[in-house]
């Protein structure tokens, strides 16, 4: 028959009964009783054989299981060998985090051992700077005993295979590498160029480098300098690795630690830099390979300039084998003035520095807060005026004077010395003397420091104490014309140069310019705070700059002060006329500034490559006045802020808040 649904292709397929097949119809399972399905066939076409097989059956479309009990002997249990193999495997594991454990404890009991030596390490380096400050070469040949035997121990106690393989290890690798660094870093250090810290107080002693009936000894500088320099390189190398260590998540006690070392290497380093660079600069600029000629621009820091005051005298010193003698000396005011600038002025010194009169008076020359420009000014004034031309330029001021001498004998003032002896100098010689006596009390005060600087008959450690703090304040400055030994002085406090960045640390300047011809400076002080306001998300700061001017001039003294103290023509006699210039740091910007909290508009110029801005301001009697600059620094430099600002009669009292 034909099923409805099939079609008329399926009308040849045989009829099947329901009785009970025959023993060959059944399936190949053998069940009696059941009755196998027989495969239909499309009928053979006309005159062709039927097949003699039948077709294959297709998988069908869902997963077929087993069945049942064909898996029961698998899934019941494993096979004796998978049961050997399995024992092995877990007894491994067993034994290798055994080993581990044992590996990881061992190296803990080394590292607490480490701790303690690094601590005494860390203590040590901290005694090794106070020695060279201290100038204690016994007391350092101690300390540097104490911690080459402190740094091997810890050394000892993070070798071995143990600590190569947990450095390894995730989470506790980095604490333990970290450890192993510092206990080698110390270790070089110690067994490496500490030893000759004693040559670095040789070179730092004030008996050293004080002269000596006139002349400094070269010779112990010169033996001992190839030492110092190997000492600071190295010295160096170790702050490199320790900046290196610490580039994953360490335990803070470690972590703390190499900050400490950080911190006492950075202070380490000061010593030692600036020991190889006395080392270095001093031998050939006293006269080593040479004779050499510098020309001293003595500052007045009552008439206000941006390094600190009008050049009132200039001193000409000739070095020779370590000997030092003063062969001239006169007026600045005798050197020019010239009818065009000596050397070419760039757009942006006219602009900001008022015209051409950097380049023309000798009184001006520090008018740039550049000192390396301002000595090449004056450098090339002085061969204009005497036909000679000198070597290097140094600036310095009458308190760095009065530092240097006991007490000297001013004549009309009387015998005076520190902070008496700097009044009379910026104030008291005004209000008494001619323009012509107080010129000559200037020179005979130069030439009693010189004289006494050059014998070595005043007390070495205190004179050297006077040296650095004026380095530090701006008021002693040095330039060479050989570019090696500028070099040399390039980024200390020495060089005085106009940076807006320096080793990473932004550079904000505060410079002060008087604009009327008087000397009025010596009553005025200066205030200058900084305050980070916000880190920037890409890697600037903002600033808050505060500069304050302060005016210590009587109201009821002022119309009798001389002409020559308030100035020629002052309308207000006793008023204060100054122009304030701030400079951003190198890639910064000034966004806003106010006077007194009201907001003032800005002069934005632009001064080899750095945005500054200046305003003038007048101070009556005892009137203080406060400008307040927004100003953004240029990226990446997240060091501490440097301030730099103009010395005057009495230190700027300065604030940095980061």
């Amino acid at each position: 028959m034909t099923h409805p649904g099939w079609g008329d292709k399926w009308s040849g397929a045989p009829e099947r009964s329901g009785t009970r097949l025959s023993e060959d119809a059944r399936g190949d399972t053998g069940v009696a009783g059941v009755r196998n399905v027989v495969p239909l066939r499309r009928p053979t076409p006309s005159g062709a054989a039927e097949a003699e097989t039948e077709a294959p059956v297709a998988a069908p479309p869902w997963p077929v299981q087993p069945p049942r009990g064909t898996t029961a002997r698998v899934q019941g249990r494993r096979s004796p060998r998978t049961r050997r193999r399995l024992r092995v495997v877990a007894w491994l594991v067993a034994a290798a985090l055994l080993v581990l454990a044992v590996l990881v404890a061992w190296v803990v009991v080394d590292a607490v051992r480490a701790r303690g030596q690094l601590e005494r390490a860390a203590h040590d380096v901290a005694a090794l700077q106070a020695g060279v400050l201290a100038g204690d070469p016994e007391e350092l040949s101690r300390t540097v005993a104490d911690l080459q035997r402190h740094a091997s121990g810890a050394r000892t106690a993070t070798e071995g295979p143990h600590w190569s393989v947990v450095g390894r290890l995730p989470v506790i690798g980095p604490t333990v590498v970290a450890v192993a660094d510092m206990s080698a870093v110390v270790d070089g250090l110690a067994r490496g160029p500490l030893p000759q810290l004693a040559d670095v107080v040789t070179v730092a002693d004030p008996a050293t480098l004080m002269p000596s009936g006139g002349r400094v000894d070269l010779a112990p500088l010169e033996e001992v300098a190839p030492d110092v320099e190997r000492a600071d390189r190295s010295v160096g190398y170790a702050q490199e690795r320790v900046a290196g260590i610490g580039g994953s998540p360490m335990l803070p006690q470690v972590s703390d630690a190499v900050g400490a070392l950080r911190e006492q290497l950075a202070d380490l380093r000061m010593s030692t830099a600036t020991a190889s660079r006395a080392a270095q600069l001093l031998p050939p600029m006293l006269g080593a390979d040479g004779a050499r000629d510098y020309l001293v621009l003595v500052q007045n820091n009552a008439e206000p300039r941006a390094l600190g005051g009008i050049t009132g005298t200039v001193l000409l010193l000739h070095a020779d084998q370590g000997r030092i003698t003063l062969t001239d000396q006169r007026p600045g005011s005798q050197v020019g003035s010239f009818d065009q600038p000596v050397l070419e002025l760039t757009e942006d010194e006219r602009r900001v520095l008022g015209g051409a009169d950097l380049g023309r008076w000798m009184q001006n020359a520090t008018a740039t807060p550049d000192f390396p420009r301002a000595a090449q000014v004056a450098r090339e004034m002085w061969r204009r005026e005497t036909g000679q031309t000198v070597d290097g330029v140094l600036a310095a001021d009458p308190v760095l004077l009065a530092g240097l001498l006991d007490e000297v004998d001013t004549g009309p003032g009387g015998v005076l010395q520190g902070d008496a002896l700097v009044a009379y100098l910026l104030n008291g010689v005004y209000l008494t003397q001619s323009p012509e006596e107080q010129n000559e009390i200037f020179a005979q005060t130069a030439e009693a420091a010189f004289a006494d600087l050059s014998s070595g008959v005043g007390q070495p450690a205190r004179m050297i104490d006077a040296l650095a703090g004026a380095a530090r304040e701006g008021r002693l400055l040095v330039w060479s014309s050989v570019a090696a030994e500028a070099e040399l002085l390039e980024g200390t406090v020495l060089d005085g140069a106009l940076r807006g960045v320096n080793d990473g640390h932004p550079v904000v300047g505060v410079f002060t310019q008087s604009i009327q011809m008087a000397k009025i400076g010596w009553y005025v002080d200066t205030q200058v705070h900084v305050t980070e306001r916000e880190a920037r998300p890409d890697g600037s700061r903002e600033l808050s700059v505060t500069v304050t001017y302060t005016s210590h001039v009587d109201a009821g003294e002022a119309p009798h002060l001389p002409e020559y103290v308030v100035g020629s023509g002052e309308a207000e006699p006793g008023a204060v006329r100054l122009r304030s210039l701030v400079y951003a740091p190198a890639g910064g910007r000034i966004l806003s500034a106010s006077e007194n909290s009201q907001k003032i508009g800005l002069s934005p110029q632009k001064h080899d490559g750095l945005w500054l801005s200046f305003h003038d301001l007048e101070l009556m009697p005892g009137a203080t006045s406060s400008m307040t600059y927004a100003i953004i620094t240029g990226k990446h430099q997240d060091r501490n802020v440097i301030l730099r600002t103009t010395p005057g009669p009495r230190p700027v009292e300065v604030s940095i808040n980061e």
